[in-house]
């Protein structure tokens, strides 16, 4: 993810956004984890972060990890 990290903050510079490269490192774990369950496609990471009744901590590594990841993003002046 740290290679693509130019390439999309590239990309969302034209939503006006400004995502620095330690943001996109936080926000790899849930944007895949996301993709995964739009595509369809179960691992056994998402299986446990989509089961309600266990797996407690990954919840919340995740959640911090998603915290993490937006805490840095910025809008642009149009």
């Amino acid at each position: 993810m740290y290679l693509l990290a130019p390439l999309l903050s590239r990309i969302t510079k034209h939503l006006h956004l400004i995502i620095p490269k330690k943001n996109w490192l936080f926000l790899t774990i849930p944007i895949s984890i996301l993709v995964h369950i739009l595509v369809g496609n179960i691992t056994p990471l998402t299986k446990n972060f989509l089961n309600i009744h266990s797996h407690y901590p990954l919840k919340i590594l995740i959640i911090a990890l998603l915290l993490l990841g937006l805490q840095g993003i910025r809008k642009t002046k149009k």
